[in-house]
């Protein structure tokens, strides 16, 4: 038979027990503490940065379609619009409203063709000249979709729009673009040197808006020939004026489209405002 002092001896060791245990793991967790937040923090500052591994899209289907471009100054049209279903009741068309062509069958108009309204605009200097003009600024503010031709006209309908379509503008068969996909490049700075590529102009705004940021659309007096595709990036800078060798960064812009000579650019990230006559380096 048991000892009744040593049976009570016995349960008041086993009742301290768990409180033993208890209070050792404390003490476990905090002789790894510092150990493990060095460790973290070792681990966050050797830690490369994510970088973006998708290419992502510049821009939204209108600046591409609705930005216009900067062409040759004496561009020849195939047709233009002549007269509109309200032409009495209006002056301007949007989307959805019915125009008349001055072309048609003859000239190879079919039902359902597209063709992309354009405007002339103002012809521009290439920068720092007074006499070498780099192109005319034309807008696209609509797409046409020709509902039914004749042998010398045809009916259509605006199907896209993104600014009022008018009597006598001019129209040129669509050409599907693509929005461009690119991948991000580290932006430079004020201590990187010139690259040695191409440089050129920020040449005129869209609707001649100055100054301009983060998502204007621009002209550049650079394209194809010189090197340029869409989804190329640029960087926009000015240089100064006293010191030597020395730019102030403004921003990157990203080419929406080229022409031979010409390109359109939208600007993706902007350091201080910038506007026609900064300068252009490609990335």
């Amino acid at each position: 038979m048991r000892h009744p002092l040593a049976a009570l001896t016995a349960g008041i060791l086993l009742a301290a027990l768990p409180v033993l245990r208890a209070s050792d793991e404390p003490r476990t967790a905090l002789s790894q503490g510092p150990a493990a937040a060095s460790s973290s923090r070792i681990e966050r500052i050797v830690r490369a940065p994510q970088t973006v591994t998708g290419p992502i899209p510049i821009g939204v289907e209108a600046d591409v379609y609705c930005s216009g471009y900067l062409g040759d100054p004496a561009e020849v049209f195939p047709g233009a619009v002549v007269s509109a279903e309200k032409e009495k009741n209006q002056t301007f068309f949007m989307q959805g409203d019915i125009v008349y062509l001055d072309i048609g069958e003859r000239d190879g108009v079919q039902a359902g063709m597209e063709f992309t309204i354009v405007r002339p605009q103002q012809t521009v200097n290439k920068w720092g000249s007074d006499i070498e003009v780099v192109g005319r600024v034309y807008l696209t503010p609509a797409r046409l979709r020709v509902i039914c031709a004749q042998e010398r006209s045809a009916i259509a309908e605006i199907s896209y729009g993104c600014a009022d379509t008018q009597i006598g503008d001019f129209v040129i068969p669509f050409e599907p673009v693509p929005v461009p996909l690119v991948r991000r490049t580290q932006v430079a700075t004020m201590c990187d040197v010139p690259n040695g590529k191409v440089i050129g102009h920020i040449v005129e705004t869209r609707d001649a808006v100055t100054p301009v940021g983060t998502d204007s659309v621009v002209f550049l007096d650079l394209g194809e020939a010189d090197g340029l595709n869409p989804g190329d990036f640029l960087t926009v800078y000015r240089p100064s004026g006293r010191a030597e060798g020395v730019r102030t960064i403004l921003g990157e812009a990203s080419i929406l489209t080229t022409r031979a000579r010409t390109a359109v650019a939208i600007i993706t990230s902007m350091s201080d405002t910038m506007g026609v006559g900064d300068a252009v380096e490609l990335k």
